[in-house]
């Protein structure tokens, strides 16, 4: 029978069948590679509400749905499950009798006719959740098979574990899966079981599976829209640190260029302030060595001798004229030579833009031969390196 269901419920794709798996799915926990395990929300919702309504007894049901093979491992799909009311568990595991069989089997072809048995559930308060020899003999007589699960309850706790038969043991399963859809087979069994309500009644509000998948999927839009926030945030954080590395960086590099003109207009100060103190200090030193205040006197002398030798002559050859004419044009020579050096023969001269040495000399004297008395004066050793507004000492 398992074979004719796989047929029918597979689809082939080459040598390999591909099933139906369903869409809308939440997982629990780390499902099983070698055995996969779905369960239709509708029936852990009503076996949980089964186990709660005698939390201190054992309960019983017998789960349907179908069982399917892809790549050699057992797909189990529990779309439904019947309850076995007033049946408990005993030292000798749940006593499956003729009767029971019986009420299963109607219960099956009245509700579920397209759907076979795959296993069971117990529900038992405060079991320690693993499987007892009792137990495991009741599996291997009634669920023997991979594709048969034990679902275990403990409705103290709200807990529940699979289990399936596996190298002589049942074994715990890692995980499983919830599936949602419109099961109106099992809300057809619980309506007119007393535990649930109808298909009818059911309709007039948006479907249970419709809702869980609409909140599912607006969870995952949240989340999909927080972390574009997130995301967002966090580069334009990342950029606005950038900025700010490059502003400080450029900042830095400023900072020195600044410092760098600034002692370099330090130094030119401080050069210039030089230059001006050493100027000051020849000014002061000329205007107060008596030998260089001698050395110009003499110079002055030889000029004033060199102009009487050639007076001697003229006066021996008219001596009585240049006697008349001297006392007449002495005083007058005098004072014109005196108003003249007082005008064109300042004592103190200061460097103009474009003065040379040898201008000063033909713009002060009228002639060129001042340069050197200038420097020896002015104690300047250089005569073609003077200094804008420099005061000069002049002879």
């Amino acid at each position: 029978m398992i074979e004719i269901v796989y047929k029918e419920n597979a689809k082939e794709t080459g040598e390999r069948r591909i099933l139906d798996l369903p869409k809308n799915v939440r997982q629990i926990g780390e499902p099983e590679d070698k055995r996969k395990i779905y369960i239709e929300d509708y029936v852990i919702t009503y076996l949980r509400k089964f186990a709660r309504e005698e939390m201190l007894n054992s309960r019983g049901a017998i789960l349907l749905g179908r069982s399917e093979w892809m790549d050699g491992i057992p797909y189990l799909f529990i779309k439904s499950a019947i309850a076995l009311k007033g049946v408990s568990c005993s030292r000798d595991g749940i006593p499956f009798t003729d009767e029971i069989w019986a009420e299963i089997y109607g219960a099956i072809k009245e509700y579920f006719a397209d759907q076979d048995i795959v296993g069971w559930f117990l529900s038992m308060p405060g079991y320690p959740m693993e499987p007892d020899a009792r137990l495991l003999k009741t599996h291997i007589n009634y669920f023997g098979g991979v594709d048969k699960i034990l679902m275990i309850e403990d409705p103290t706790e709200g807990e529940e574990d699979f289990f399936a038969y596996e190298n002589g043991k049942l074994t715990r399963q890692k995980g499983y899966c919830i599936f949602y859809e419109r099961n109106e087979a099992m809300q057809r069994y619980m309506v007119e079981m007393g535990d649930g309500e109808g298909v009818d009644q059911k309709e007039e509000f948006d479907d249970r599976a419709t809702r869980t998948f609409r909140a599912i999927v607006q969870e995952k839009k949240d989340s999909s829209g927080q972390k574009r926030v997130m995301t967002f945030l966090y580069t334009a954080s990342t950029f606005l640190v950038m900025v700010v590395l490059v502003i400080g960086i450029t900042l830095i590099n400023n900072y020195e260029k600044m410092e760098g003109l600034e002692l370099a207009l330090s130094e030119i100060s401080q050069s210039l302030e030089n230059q001006e103190g050493q100027a000051a200090e020849v000014y002061v030193q000329s205007s107060t060595d008596p030998e260089l205040a001698e050395a110009v006197a003499a110079e002055n002398a030889e000029a004033a001798g060199g102009e009487g030798e050639n007076q001697p002559e003229e006066q021996e050859e008219h001596p009585e004229e240049q006697a008349q004419e001297q006392p007449e044009q002495q005083p007058e020579e005098t004072e014109e030579a005196i108003s003249h050096n007082v005008e064109e023969t300042p004592e103190v001269y200061i460097v103009q833009k474009g003065d040379t040495l040898l201008s000063i000399s033909r713009k002060i004297y009228g002639r060129d031969d001042k340069i050197g008395e200038i420097c020896r004066l002015n104690g300047i050793w250089d005569s073609n390196h003077i200094l804008i507004g420099q005061k000069l000492l002049l002879p």
